[in-house]
């Protein structure tokens, strides 16, 4: 998250539509192991905190339209929130 952070206040603005794609399909894969009280299920946990922040700087960055183009991906993404 620090780095999306970062990239943003630096003017990229289309790193962090790529983190999220990459943490949102690393965090579908991680959702399919059965994890107990193990070392994964704490890297699992600090996984979903950080997609979590990663989606509210996107979120930050389309409501000020920052954000490049709004593709049908991201339109999809919106509709079944």
């Amino acid at each position: 998250p620090r780095y999306v952070v970062n990239q943003v206040l630096a003017g990229n603005y289309d790193c962090p539509r790529k983190v999220l794609r990459f943490l949102t399909d690393l965090h579908a894969a991680f959702r399919m192991l059965n994890l107990r009280n193990d070392f994964l299920r704490k890297k699992f946990d600090s996984l979903k905190y950080d997609l979590k922040r990663v989606e509210e700087v996107y979120y930050d960055m389309k409501i000020r339209h920052l954000a490049n183009g709004d593709s049908a991906e991201d339109n999809g993404t919106q509709g079944q929130s």
